[in-house]
């Protein structure tokens, strides 16, 4: 059979017919997604591309006023393997961060004072927004390589507590299903009274009463991959998941479990959409360099240095079994 010659002009058509699959798969994956991402903006159109003390200003913000909170989960003993899987995740935290302040300049160039409770409430739920848009593969495609978007899951949540109870209720309803040993719990909880300690400081005020509280949490685990580590199986190998929490607080409930004292009971609502995802980890460790080089070009500093920035928090659990 003679071989079969594909002239230039043919490619080019392969080449745009390519093109226009790649679009039509991620418009159908947005779209299958839209009706539980209700608050998810269309794309920004960028009035410019910031330098770097804009962005940095934004991260600075970010850390003062948290619209998003990171964890990650360090094994007790972690292995070689884990170490390198724990760089991966602060490395693309990093980026996810980064990717999100540069959301939040495309919308609102002129930055944010968040002295004033208005706009520190408004940029609290920008973070939370724009996070949620990166994770969800909205702002960079690659991104849905690293961190393939999984199941969505629309939860609500509403029960009379006290301020006393509220964090180990809270914490019960999203980490329940790790069995956390008590003390792993307890280093959550430390986490979650400094956010709301931040943010009760800042005495955020909103748009209007039925505007919500708006909060991304991410975390970062491992998980033993099925096959290894049992009877009678090879060792075990860990990959690295992603579970997060977008939070919409009623407002009401908010100013209740800042403003009531410990005994008063108060009614507390949310909703919240909850995704899980496994980290694409050879395809991380591949682009390591590119996302290293993209971070420090866009702020003038390392992802480790962004990282500390931003002060990814540590809660210390093994992978189960």
């Amino acid at each position: 059979m003679n071989p079969v010659t594909i002239l230039d002009p043919d490619v080019e058509v392969l080449n745009k017919s390519l093109a226009q699959l790649t679009h039509f798969i991620t418009v159908a994956h947005q779209t299958s997604t839209a009706h539980l991402l209700a608050r998810t903006p269309t794309d920004p159109t960028p009035p410019g591309t910031p330098d770097t003390t804009d962005l940095t200003a934004i991260l600075n913000n970010a850390v003062a006023a948290p619209g998003t909170t990171s964890i990650a989960t360090v094994p007790t003993a972690p292995d070689n393997s884990m170490l390198q899987l724990l760089q991966q995740v602060q490395t693309l935290d990093s980026y996810v961060s980064l990717l999100t302040a540069f959301c939040v300049y495309n919308e609102h160039p002129v930055p944010y004072d968040i002295t004033k409770s208005a706009e520190a409430g408004a940029f609290t739920c920008a973070m939370a927004k724009w996070r949620n848009y990166v994770l969800t593969g909205g702002a960079v495609h690659a991104l849905a390589g690293y961190l393939p978007p999984g199941n969505i899951v629309s939860q609500p949540y509403s029960k009379q507590v006290t301020s006393v109870d509220l964090h180990l209720e809270f914490l019960t309803e999203l980490f329940g299903a790790f069995a956390f040993p008590e003390a792993t719990l307890i280093e959550l909880d430390s986490i979650l009274t400094k956010v709301v300690s931040q943010l009760s400081s800042l005495k955020l005020s909103f748009q209007s009463q039925s505007t919500t509280l708006d909060h991304f949490l991410t975390y970062y685990f491992f998980d033993t991959v099925p096959g290894t580590g049992g009877k009678n199986q090879p060792p075990a190998i860990y990959e690295a998941k992603v579970r997060t929490f977008y939070l919409h607080i009623d407002q009401s409930a908010w100013k209740a479990s800042v403003g009531k004292s410990s005994a008063d009971h108060f009614q507390f609502s949310m909703n919240y959409f909850d995704m899980t995802s496994t980290m694409a980890s050879a395809l991380v460790a591949n682009d390591m360099a590119s996302i290293n080089t993209a971070i420090q070009t866009l702020t003038g500093k390392t992802a480790s240095e962004i990282n500390k920035l931003m002060n990814m928090q540590a809660v210390h659990a093994d992978p189960k079994p």
